[in-house]
């Protein structure tokens, strides 16, 4: 049960890490005069789906593919 939550915890490490800084850095021209509250707002709306439908999913491909190799 423990291994499961940590796999868990490093499919959300892979999967976010990049998504995050590839979404921030795209938006960063559009969202830099915006108060913070709207910018988490904007990021938000795009984030969650973006890391629910794409980024943890292939994250989790991943790791199964390396856990497969050994």
């Amino acid at each position: 049960m423990l291994l499961f939550k940590l796999i868990r915890i490093l499919i959300g490490y892979i999967g976010l890490y990049p998504t995050l800084l590839i979404v921030l850095t795209l938006l960063k021209p559009v969202t830099q005069g915006l108060s913070l509250p709207v910018v988490v707002l904007i990021e938000t709306i795009i984030l969650v789906p973006l890391t629910q439908l794409v980024s943890f999913p292939l994250a989790s491909w991943v790791i199964e593919l390396l856990s497969r190799k050994k």
